[in-house]
């Protein structure tokens, strides 16, 4: 027997030995291996590799990825997510990960021969990378020719988030003799890479990986319900994949949209995304049938014989690029088919489209496909009702209707939308939400979508909302498109912790579901394989939530339930995209299966199916009796039938059915009687008084629909149609709104008050705002406010009008709510005929109450800005309060104030947010004391906000020190700065002299002076410093007019050739652009925000860069100021009135000048944009910084 040491030692030495190994293994096998660049570093054509005798190469190089990499997240999303990425390869190929062969493929097998621009893309198996090692990627070439290896760009790695790509040094092996080795412990001496980003390179369809499946037997097996609930299979792959959604004709024939398409769209090209996958690309699709032939189609499954077997199938039409959504209706049918609503007529209902489609809308985004348009669904009023999820934008048209070239309804992010399929109206119906997929109208017609976070179980929609934006994170998903709304709507509260995330629900109302489930929401959660029954409980005008628990569960971890409706037969139908992998991430990574998919249907144990579903044999005043039916879809269906028949004779029967059902049958005989023309007066006066609240609610919201203003949301001024109620009806209306108990009548009498006229809409708000009981409702005091706020600025005076002659001031509601707001309104802008009319309002005020809620208002809407430049009579009126603020002490003189604002100016412990205020005081109220504070403050270290802020306020006073200290101290200056000190410096003609003498002795680099000063310099009104300005500044040489489109031509080809990255423009467009253009959050405010230009026109975009004279938009015409004392101010002109001139200068500073110092005004008539703009920039920088212009939302590092 060995003794036990002997054991011991012999275990250490082969641990030594085997650490060795491990560590060393480069060392032992360097010998062969030579070193090489992949890829080819030059910019021409790519590297064919090389070439030699042998048939085969070994290329290998190691990787350190990120711990991030082994989070884990939801089902170790982050590891599930590692690929690596291959494009333009010579040669079949292996590919081998520590060891382990992870794929392979070939450009010469037959399917694929001649393919050298093919994308590769090699899942790493879970478990295969080592975290904190140094992991081996080996590539095996085989090609008998001998050209191997890259031919293109270099390959990557990438998890969902992050990237590290692998150009530069590689080792390259002539031979087969190499067996890949595992991770190292040691970095070895080259070959290594361990620099990742944020994921952007452009990804495309490579081959799938579907992850582990089971067949639809076993996956139905493995299904388990609750609540007295049985699961039936009734439709499966081959039949249908990727059901993303389903709806019922009038026969009770269930339409399937199978997406197969997903994720990447047919027929273009990916040029540029960002981390969170939302890319750009090279065209916009036509339309059918023009169009690149998809993979997506709709199929028709009847169930001939009434046994709940769907047993014939039929293709409506294949061959669909990005379809998400049908619906029969109006004698065709309605295909969401990003970016194009379509409509297919058929007539004769014999299920072949009559012709090729008719584009109805135009313009939906597409940037990330995940979250395109989405969710078609019949409203009980009539009109088509769509969602657009978090990450994409829109500018819908209407084509043939709107004019060429009209700019459209513009949108970024989550929303909904409604269509009408009459008069061919669009509006945006609510703002806001959770990347909505899917929208649902519960049985009194209120609209839900679920959410794909957490802490709800989704959205309850009104009417002209505002809601919170998918993730309340505006540095993803961009600011509010109208920043004046103050406010938005918030989600559903739950009462229990919910788990992300619900992607959709139905409620349920069907006889053939339980009675313990009827009206509440079957919630389907596909991260966690669930089905979840939740119960609702009124909260003023919206819900909470309770769950009430789980209705189904699978034990497959590929059941993916995306979609969820009440069914003809009584039952709920659940369709499953069946994918083991359901982050839309690895969706684009090819980690999808898109010839899968399965159809539930879920229903009691013992309860019948119902029977009688071909509605479309029914006689109208048969329909009419199915109003009152106990299924949702029959109702729903009949309304639908009645009001496209628009038969008079059915009128009489159902407004009397209005009178003498008492609840859902009236609600429905509502509907029916408005989309089949014969809601009058009489039936909405009926109606208004009724006892059932959403009868009341609905006729308020559908006397809005015909009478009043379709906005759309934060369009100001924009109509359609605008009638007022007649007198007997509104007085009608008023007389309930005063009397009204119900909350969620009252919420829709304050959206309906939005859309109708001005005095109306006035009128009846002016009611609502005494019901106290709505202080704290979530929605109804937002809901109020944004009935004023409809009317700024076009009738601005009219509102203050109305509140000076309102009878609610010392309402609850008004106080809290309204009245700060409209303060908050007057004041944001900063206009000075708009702080008048806040001094008018404010010496109106009754109350010290009052009073305090509108200086509340106000101080929000001031702070952090200068209020120096008030009107005297909004002074007066501030003062009244008895808390006059430290800048109107200054602006009157007390020397105790000036002394402590400029103490508090130069205080580095004060914060941000109260020294900018003082500093920016000092630029428009002149005293000696603040001078050499302000020049302290721009050559401090301090936030750079103040510098640029000091350097504007210093042109006030006339010093030679200033300049001489500007001068000394330029160079050092960061870029950003540099701007606000040359602007000074332009501002006093002695002080341009001296900066063109200090050019002219070499004690400042011709260099740093941006072009937008160069540009000024040589513009100088002064023939002078114009005569010495072109001794240092040569302009542009402009484009001639018949050059334009031949330059136009050549970028538009290196834009569309090739693929940029977002965060690689990122910083040229903060070099180049940001000093005068905000794009979401950054940039400045001197010239146009790009945010909602029409930034996908690429002729447009590139015509206004390379001649940017050819228009100058109104409002950024640069006028040049001369002052009384000396100076000359450069700017555009932002405000005026017969006191003050405001003028906004190039360094985004805004300057206030009182008219008395004034001396001339000179237009100067040419864009300060810059000619030559692109000219030193390279291909690839000019597509990536067009791929940054071109981002649809903000990007985030």
């Amino acid at each position: 027997m060995i003794p036990m040491f002997i054991l011991r030692q012999l275990m250490i030495v082969s641990i030594l030995l085997a650490t060795f190994f491990i560590t060393d293994r480069s060392l032992t096998h360097a010998a062969g291996w030579e070193s090489a660049q992949i890829p080819s570093i030059t910019d021409q054509d790519a590297s064919e590799g090389p070439k030699n005798s042998s048939s085969t190469d070994w290329y290998r190089c190691w990787v350190k990825v990120p711990d991030s990499y082994f989070s884990k997240h939801e089902r170790n999303l982050f590891e599930e997510s590692v690929g690596i990425h291959f494009k333009d390869l010579m040669g079949s190929h292996e590919v081998w990960v520590n060891g382990v062969e992870i794929g392979e493929g070939s450009s010469i097998i037959p399917q694929e021969k001649g393919n050298t621009n093919g994308i590769y893309r090699h899942k790493v198996p879970v478990g295969t990378l080592k975290k904190g090692l140094w992991n081996e990627l080996a590539i095996r070439f085989h090609n008998p020719s001998g050209v191997k290896g890259f031919k293109g760009e270099a390959p990557f790695i990438m998890d969902y988030f992050l990237e590290c790509i692998f150009e530069g040094e590689w080792e390259i092996r002539r031979d087969d003799d190499y067996r890949p080795g595992k991770a190292l412990a040691i970095q070895p001496q080259r070959a290594t890479f361990e620099t990742f980003r944020e994921s952007q390179r452009v990804l495309g369809r490579a081959k799938q990986v579907h992850g582990p499946i089971l067949s639809p037997s076993e996956s139905a097996g493995r299904m388990h319900a609750n609540e007295g609930l049985k699961t039936g299979l009734i439709l499966h792959e081959p039949t249908i994949a990727q059901p993303f959604h389903f709806s019922f004709d009038e026969h009770g024939r269930l339409w399937v949209t199978q997406s197969r398409q997903y994720p990447y769209p047919a027929g273009i090209r990916m040029l540029s995304r960002d981390k969170y996958y939302r890319a750009h690309y090279n065209k916009i699709p036509p339309a059918p049938p023009h169009h690149e032939p998809g993979a997506d189609r709709i199929s028709v499954h009847e169930d001939t014989n009434g046994d709940g077997i769907f047993d014939k199938h039929k293709t409506f039409v294949e061959g669909l690029n990005m379809a998400n959504a049908a619906l029969r209706g109006h004698g065709g049918v309605w295909v969401m088919h990003t970016p194009y609503l379509l409509f297919y007529p058929d007539a004769d209902n014999n299920d072949i489209p009559d012709g090729p489609p008719e584009v109805k809308l135009a313009g939906f985004g597409f940037e990330d496909t995940h979250s395109i348009a989405n969710g078609l669904t019949w409203g009980p009023d009539g009109w088509l009702y769509g969602g657009q999820g978090s990450t994409c934008s829109c500018r819908v048209t209407r084509p043939g209707i709107d004019p060429p070239n009209a700019p459209g309804v513009y949108f970024e992010g989550c929303m909904v939308w409604r269509y009408h399929p009459d008069t061919q109206a669009f509006e945006l119906f609510a703002e806001g939400g959770g990347n909505t997929y899917g929208l649902e109208f519960d049985a009194q017609g209120r609209l839900y979508s679920g959410h794909n976070g957490g802490n709800t179980r989704g959205w309850h929609f009104v009417q002209g909302g505002f809601y919170q934006m998918q993730g309340v994170n505006p540095g993803k998903f961009g600011p509010p498109r109208n920043p004046y709304a103050f406010g938005e709507l918030p989600m559903m509260r739950t009462l229990d912790k919910v788990v992300r995330f619900t992607h959709f629900g139905a409620f349920v109302e069907g006889t053939a579901m339980p009675p313990a489930l009827q009206g509440m929401l079957l919630a389907i959660d596909p991260l966690h394989n669930e089905v979840i029954a939740a119960q609702r409980e009124k909260k003023g005008a919206t819900f909470t939530t309770h769950d009430h628990g789980i209705a189904v569960k699978s034990f497959d971890p590929a059941f993916r339930p995306v979609y969820i409706a009440n069914a003809p037969d009584g039952s709920v139908f659940v369709s499953d995209m069946y994918e083991y992998y359901i982050a839309h991430g690895q969706h684009y990574q090819n980690q999808i299966d898109p010839t899968s998919g399965r159809i539930y249907r879920i229903s009691g144990v013992d309860s019948p199916l119902e029977s009688d579903l071909d509605l479309a044999k029914k006689a109208t005043t048969e329909l009419v009796t199915f109003l009152a039916h106990p299924n949702k879809w029959h109702r729903q269906t009949a309304v639908r039938l009645i009001g496209e028949r628009e038969d008079p004779h059915a009128f009489p029967s159902l407004k009397q059915f209005i009178i003498s059902e008492p609840d859902i049958g009236a609600l429905n005989a509502l509907w029916a009687l408005y989309q089949s023309g014969g809601f009058d007066t009489a039936a909405a006066i009926h109606a208004l008084n009724h006892p059932f609240p959403p009868v009341r609610m609905w006729t308020t919201r559908l006397l809005g629909d015909s009478y009043g203003i379709h906005r759309n949301l934060g369009l100001a001024g924009e109509q359609i149609g605008a009638r007022s109620l007649p007198e007997e009806l509104f007085k009608t209306l008023i007389e309930q709104a005063k009397v009204e108990p119900d909350a969620e009548v009252r919420s829709q009498m304050a959206s309906t008050a939005r859309r109708l006229s001005r005095i109306q809409g006035f009128d009846l708000v002016g009611i609502l705002i005494r019901h106290a009981e709505d202080l704290e409702d979530p929605y109804i005091p937002l809901l109020c406010w944004w009935v004023f706020e409809a009317h700024f600025p076009l009738a601005t005076e009219a509102v203050v009008s109305f509140l000076e002659e309102a009878g609610f001031w010392n309402e609850p509601l008004f106080l809290e709510h309204i009245l700060p707001r409209i303060a908050r309104r007057l004041a944001v802008d900063g206009r000075r005929k708009d702080l008048l009319l806040l001094a008018r309002l404010m010496h109106h005020a009754p109350s010290p109450h009052a009073r305090s809620a509108m200086i509340g208002g106000f101080e929000q809407a001031f702070r952090g800005r200068s209020i120096t430049g008030l009107p005297d009579r909004l002074i007066s009126e501030l003062n009244v309060t008895g808390s006059t603020s430290m800048l109107i002490r200054i602006r009157q003189g007390d020397s105790n104030a000036i002394k402590q604002a400029v103490s508090t100016m130069v205080n580095e412990e004060a914060s941000l947010e109260d020294r900018l205020p003082y500093v920016r005081a000092f630029g428009e109220l002149k005293h000696a004391i603040a001078r050499d504070a302000l020049l302290e403050l721009a050559m401090s270290r301090s936030d750079l906000s103040l510098r640029k802020a000091a350097f504007a306020s210093l042109n006030l006073y006339a010093d030679p020190q200033i300049v001489d200290q500007v001068l000394k101290a330029l160079p050092q200056f960061p870029a950003d700065l540099r701007s606000s000190a040359f602007t000074l410096l332009l501002t006093r003609e002695p002080w341009t002299r001296r900066l063109l003498e200090t050019l002219h002795s070499g004690g400042l680099q011709t260099d740093l002076i941006p072009p937008d000063i160069a540009k000024n310099l040589r513009l100088h009104r002064n023939p002078s410093i114009q005569k010495l300005a072109t001794q240092f500044f040569t302009e542009a040489t402009p484009v001639s007019a018949p050059e334009f489109p031949d330059k136009i031509k050549v970028l538009e080809t290196i834009l569309k050739t090739g693929s940029g990255s977002p965060y690689a423009g990122e910083p040229i467009y903060m070099e180049r652009c940001a000093a005068c253009h905000k794009l979401f959050f950054k940039g400045g405010a001197i010239g146009p925000d790009l945010t909602s230009y029409q930034r996908n026109d690429l002729g447009t975009m590139l015509l206004s860069i390379v001649n940017p004279n050819a228009e100058i938009r109104e409002g950024f015409q640069f006028i040049n100021i001369e002052t009384t004392d000396g100076r000359s101010l450069g700017g555009f002109e932002l405000d005026r009135d017969h006191q003050v001139t405001v003028l906004r200068g190039l360094d985004g500073q805004d300057l206030t000048i009182a008219a008395h110092e004034i001396a001339d005004v000179q237009p100067m008539g040419r864009s300060m944009m810059p000619e030559g703009l692109l000219d030193d920039l390279s291909n690839q920088q000019l597509r990536d910084l067009f791929a940054y212009l071109r981002i649809s939302q903000p990007i985030r590092r």
